[in-house]
């Protein structure tokens, strides 16, 4: 459609553009949500550098492997040529774990709480992505099948001759799937965004977020056109993957939330905005203080009871030595 877009006379590449403007938005929601749970954004922001770089890493090697063969690669990495890493592409599914896997590496090494940093940044995921495959729309990657059907036929597009980037066919009508995967991605965005608003720290929202764009995925497979995918047993590689996290997704999702459900409501609802170093602070000061407050005004009474204890003591064993020495006289005088 539009493989470079003109911005005061520089021609960028639109897929790029796309790419930067997904990252940013994400950035910055995750941002504004970490502040709202009250969670530290400069570790936020060490991850969010962690995810860019090690997502782009992994897409691309995931391209590489479902493009080339073993043997290719090998032979390629034998003769110095490195023939197969010139050519370009990426795959959501490789990108997304591998910087999963490094993310959650880094904040277990830093000790932050995971459960809660993966439910805050997991809804801007889905935006980022419909981002970025508006931008595969525009410059003719991931393309759809040839449309056949009614149903394909209402959304075709038809890609001019010149286009860049992909071999899409041009000059007839093809489903655009890349919009249709975005437009799904927005719908997931916007549901996650309503489950965590009363469970920002709740750990479900990953699971959720897993088996649902496993769904998106597998389905939005079948209408793709572009063999550079891998195709194992009639399926493609995201196809075989999305099986696997759809799995992992609803077994994940149904025992997170057994477990959240026996929390008593303000631990899940209204305790949700409170770190947990706060609450655990707090408490231990609570527990330490009502002890030393309590010793001290003990301390304070057995003190006064002292006190007051002594002089009636001394009176009391004054007096009767007083009134015998005056009634010894008087016995004698009678």
């Amino acid at each position: 459609m539009h493989p470079f877009i003109n911005i005061f006379g520089l021609k960028i590449p639109s897929y790029g553009l796309m790419m930067a403007i997904a990252f940013i938005a994400a950035i910055l929601i995750a941002y504004f949500r970490t502040k709202k749970a009250k969670l530290d954004p400069d570790k936020l922001m060490n991850v969010a550098i962690i995810a860019i770089v090690t997502g782009i890493a992994g897409s691309y090697l995931l391209y590489i492997f479902v493009t080339y063969s073993f043997k290719e690669i090998i032979a390629s990495i034998a003769n110095g040529s490195f023939s197969v890493f010139m050519s370009g592409g990426l795959v959501f599914y490789g990108g997304f774990i591998l910087a999963a896997l490094c993310c959650l590496l880094y904040m277990w090494k830093k000790k932050m709480n995971i459960p809660q940093y993966a439910a805050v940044i997991m809804p801007t995921i889905p935006l980022a992505h419909a981002i970025g495959r508006v931008g595969c729309f525009l410059a003719g990657c991931c393309y759809g099948k040839v449309c056949e059907t009614p149903f394909e036929m209402f959304f075709a597009v038809t890609y001019k001759a010149g286009v860049p980037v992909s071999d899409v066919p041009t000059g007839v009508p093809v489903f655009p799937v890349q919009l249709f995967e975005a437009f799904l991605n927005i719908i997931l965005f916007v549901i996650l965004i309503l489950y965590t608003r009363k469970r920002l720290k709740s750990f479900s929202v990953v699971f959720l977020y897993l088996f649902s764009y496993a769904i998106i995925r597998f389905t939005t497979e079948l209408f793709r056109a572009d063999e550079i995918r891998g195709i194992f047993l009639g399926f493609s590689t995201s196809q075989w993957i999305s099986f696997g996290l759809f799995a992992i997704g609803i077994v994940g999702f149904i025992l997170t939330r057994i477990k959240e459900k026996k929390l008593p409501p303000q631990d899940e609802d209204d305790m949700l905005d409170i770190p947990d170093e706060v609450i655990d602070v707090s408490a231990s000061e609570g527990q330490s203080a009502v002890p030393a407050e309590t010793e001290q005004a003990e301390t304070v009474i057995e003190e006064a009871a002292e006190d007051r204890a002594e002089p009636v003591i001394s009176e009391n064993t004054d007096e009767p030595d007083k009134k015998a020495q005056t009634e010894e006289p008087t016995s004698e005088k009678e």
